[in-house]
Order: structure tokens, then C-alpha cells, then sequence
């Protein structure tokens, strides 16, 4: 019986993904004959953003060697994956290294252990200024502060609850059928970390959830016939589309990654809720509600040839706030998430 629920639940899952996933627009994308002038900027943003990323790639590469070359002398057969948003290319230059050993042959309950072992050995590295076991979490960890200023998470995956890898594929899966989800996720991880909101342990949005996020709306957008190629439009419809979501509660919004599990009434299923940690949804609301403000096409700056559109949102929005990644402090817990929000707002007409 059990395991005609789990069949269950994974079929459901199976056919919550397939609904979430209708034929977008093409990998390559048709040449718009007028994109609006936000568009171009949000493009020229990104570009500028993945070159600044690109300069720390031999470092990730050094470091991903080492790693290798200290894990692979106690486990033979183990392997070092890199996965989050540097393994996406959806990386900022402050963005963390979000490393996993696969093949350690340790049980779940000896993970703590083996990450004790690796804290020792990687003690005399000269890439290696700081080290941070954390071990009474739900995936135990060992945070690095490299010499060259990148932060590197270190887990063991050989556990239920690490998703990271399979995070990372869905990922590039929505990538592959959507590229101009890239561009939107750097301007809107770059402006949550002006903001101070980027970092889920501190109550901010995680970039899995915003990638969730934009898909969903993207989804949505294609499937009411709105055109998906001006990233213009899409970033003022998604601001619209958040806000009309969660300015009156935490809603939840279903993990693609976890298997759905029925409600009290029998006939509801939901996923885990990746909201769960964004304990400052209402500064995030406020803060997308004064975007949309300077953003929204009845401003008139979007006719205005002559000045940038995108800079007002750090400027007149972020301000001076500045913040980085995830250090080695927590955050206080997150509160329940309200059930599920049984309707949702039509996208905004671009």
C-alpha cells in the first residue's frame, strides 16, 4: 500500500511538472522588429553582469580541483559536483560556490564525520582563510571563506533531503526552453541584493525560488496567448503578477522538486512550500510595489531615448543598501506559510 502511494504522489508530481511545462517559445528566440527600450537594457545588464562573473571562473575551477584531488584520496570512487547558481550561469560575481561530494561511502548519520574529516585536511590549503562546520541543520555543511573572496559551501549529498543536483537540472531545463529567463533572474537577483533580500536564511528570496517564480508566470503568460520575447514586459508582468500574489499573505507555491501530498479535505495536493523561509515577504512586496512604480510604462520613460530606464531601479529603489551572500550567521526561523491560494491574477498584457 505504501508503495502505491508513492507511485501516487510521483505521478501527480510527474503531471504537476507537465502542466507547468507547456511548449514555450523556441530555444532560439525570433528577432523582435521593436523591443522596447527596457528590454535593452535588461539584455545589456546581464551581459555586462555574466563578464564581470567570468573573471572568477579559473579561480571555481582551482578551487573545484583541489577539492577533488583531497576528497578522492579517502574516497576513490567520489566525485565533486558544482551545482547552484555558478553551475546555472546564473551566477553574480559575490554569488557562493555550492559544492557536493557524491560516491562517500558514509552512512546519513555519519555525514557530520566526513565533513569533520574534510574540515582537517583542507586546514592546510592556501586557498582555504576560514572554515565553518555546521552541523545541526537539516544538511550539514561546511562553509569556506577562499582566499580570493569566494564563498564555497561544501555538502554530502548522499541524503533525502539534498536536491541541490536535481535543482540544478530543472534549472537548466527551463533555461534550455526559456533563455530569456536568464536576463530577468540577474536583474532581479542583483536588485534583491542591493536590497538586503537575496539570502533565504536571513528571510530574504532564494534563487531557486525566483527561478520557480519567473517560470510560473512565464507559463501562465504563454498559455493566456501574451507574447514571452520582451523581457521589458515580462519584468514589469512579473512585479504585477508578485504583488497581486503575496502583498495580502505568504502564499505557498508548490516545489516542482518535492512529491505532492494531500491536504486535510482529501482532494488538495500540494508540494513543499519554497516560500517557506521568506519571513520578509512585506519588505519584498514594498519594494517591487515602488519598482513598479518607476518601471510602469505610463511613467513615460519608456519613450525617453535619452535616459536609462533600469539604473532608477538601484537608484531611486535599492538606494545605497548594499549586502553580499550568505555568511556564516543564521537566520531566525521562518513563520507557517498559509495554505495555498486557490486563484490566481492573470498576468498583466504586455
Amino acid at each position: 500500500q505504501q508503495q502505491q502511494q508513492q507511485q501516487q504522489q510521483q505521478q501527480q508530481k510527474s503531471q504537476s511538472r507537465q502542466q507547468m511545462q507547456p511548449q514555450m517559445q523556441p530555444t532560439v528566440q525570433p528577432a523582435m522588429q521593436h523591443p522596447t527600450k527596457l528590454h535593452d537594457e535588461i539584455m545589456r545588464f546581464a551581459q555586462q553582469n555574466l563578464a564581470a562573473g567570468d573573471v572568477s571562473y579559473a579561480e571555481v575551477q582551482s578551487i573545484l580541483t583541489s577539492l577533488r584531488a583531497v576528497v578522492t584520496s579517502k574516497w576513490s570512487g567520489a566525485s565533486v559536483e558544482l551545482y547552484g547558481s555558478r553551475s546555472t550561469g546564473l551566477h553574480l560575481s559575490s554569488s557562493d560556490m555550492d559544492v557536493t561530494l557524491l560516491g562517500v561511502a558514509c552512512r546519513p548519520q555519519d555525514v557530520p564525520d566526513a565533513l569533520r574529516w574534510l574540515h582537517g585536511e583542507l586546514e592546510q590549503h592556501s586557498w582555504v582563510a576560514k572554515q565553518q562546520l555546521v552541523i545541526g541543520t537539516r544538511i550539514p555543511v561546511l562553509k569556506i571563506k577562499s582566499s580570493n573572496g569566494i564563498p564555497v559551501d561544501i555538502t554530502i549529498s548522499d541524503t533525502p533531503q539534498h536536491t541541490g543536483l536535481l535543482a540544478r537540472d530543472l534549472v537548466l531545463e527551463y533555461l534550455a526552453q526559456a533563455p530569456q529567463l536568464a536576463p530577468l533572474v540577474l536583474v532581479l537577483k542583483s536588485f534583491l541584493r542591493e536590497l538586503g533580500l537575496n539570502d533565504p536564511y536571513t528571510g530574504g528570496m532564494s534563487s531557486y525560488s525566483l527561478v520557480v517564480l519567473l517560470w510560473n508566470f512565464m507559463c501562465e503568460s504563454h498559455r493566456c496567448g501574451f507574447s514571452t520575447t520582451d523581457c521589458g514586459h515580462l519584468l514589469v508582468g512579473f512585479f504585477q503578477m508578485f504583488l497581486f500574489r503575496f502583498e495580502s499573505q505568504l502564499a505557498h507555491v508548490d516545489d516542482p522538486l518535492t512529491p505532492l501530498r494531500p491536504l486535510e479535505d482529501g482532494k488538495t495536493f500540494v508540494g513543499d512550500n519554497i516560500m517557506h523561509s521568506c519571513y520578509q515577504i512585506g519588505r519584498v512586496c514594498r519594494c517591487f510595489r515602488r519598482a513598479l512604480v518607476v518601471l510602469s510604462p505610463e511613467n513615460g520613460g519608456w519613450n525617453d531615448q535619452e535616459t536609462p530606464l533600469l539604473p532608477r531601479l538601484f537608484s531611486e529603489v535599492a538606494g545605497n543598501s548594499r549586502s553580499t551572500q550568505t555568511d556564516f550567521a543564521g537566520g531566525k526561523p521562518a513563520p507557517e506559510a498559509s495554505p495555498p491560494m486557490a486563484s490566481t491574477a492573470p498576468p498583466a498584457p504586455p
